[in-house]
């Protein structure tokens, strides 16, 4: 790639047997410019396997690690883990490997991909506080106090493939504008498709409390039902939708 072509003298035998100077083209490496792209080559590899964790989530967080294998903080008081597969990284140049959230009463473990417009769990599964949500979704205008267990496959939150979520939480307290109620045993079904991702809460006597839509393009959908106002304290029955 660097080589360049040098002329030197050479001789050669003929079928006469008489010796005879010709002129040769020999290509040469010049080691000064291989000792500098080797230079640069390892620079680019030692930048891209130690760059920090802060440049895959941001300057809004803290993290620990880099961005192949690090952690981050969620409030209050989770942590989100990440560990990269370097081989599925780059076959398929989107960033894929585990993910863990560990915390009070949590335990979720992911296989993930994560794309320009969705993530993809391809494998998830665990145990879950339900004060991950306002970790996740600090918007929230309540908190609840219980727990619930999670799974998925091929969900692609965003849209973009088929896939399927499921979440059962037991009966909970919930606390929000200065409001406190008790809600029975709940069920969360997600859903993904070409266009988007839906994900429906409905409680298992009463029926459905609130279904959220998010579309490929960003646009957000959320519907709370008159029943889901009167369980989770600071909402109100209605429709919102959220532009990108």
């Amino acid at each position: 790639m660097f080589g360049v072509w040098r002329t030197r003298d050479g001789d050669t035998l003929h079928a006469g047997g008489a010796f005879q100077f010709e002129r040769l083209h020999v290509r040469v490496m010049p080691w000064r410019v291989v000792l500098a792209a080797s230079a640069l080559g390892a620079y680019v590899v030692g930048l891209l396997l130690y760059l920090p964790a802060e440049a895959a989530i941001g300057g809004e967080r803290e993290a620990i690690g880099t961005v192949w294998n690090g952690e981050t903080a969620l409030e209050p008081g989770f942590a989100l883990g990440w560990s990269l597969d370097p081989v599925q990284t780059v076959a398929s140049l989107t960033p894929s490997g585990d993910v863990k959230v560990r915390g009070p009463g949590t335990a979720l473990a992911a296989d993930v991909s994560w794309r320009s417009n969705a993530v993809m769990l391809r494998r998830a599964d665990g145990v879950a506080s339900l004060r991950l949500a306002n970790a996740l979704a600090p918007a929230l205008p309540f908190a609840c106090d219980g727990e619930a267990t999670f799974r998925a496959a091929d969900l692609a939150v965003g849209g973009g493939r088929v896939g399927t979520g499921l979440l059962r939480a037991g009966p909970a307290n919930c606390q929000g504008a200065g409001l406190s109620t008790a809600t029975p045993p709940l069920v969360g079904e997600a859903r993904s498709d070409v266009e988007g991702s839906t994900m429906t809460l409905r409680a298992v006597q009463s029926g459905e409390l609130a279904r959220a839509r998010l579309a490929r393009e960003g646009t957000i959908s959320v519907t709370v039902t008159p029943i889901g106002a009167t369980l989770l304290p600071g909402v109100a029955a209605g429709t919102i939708d959220i532009q990108p």
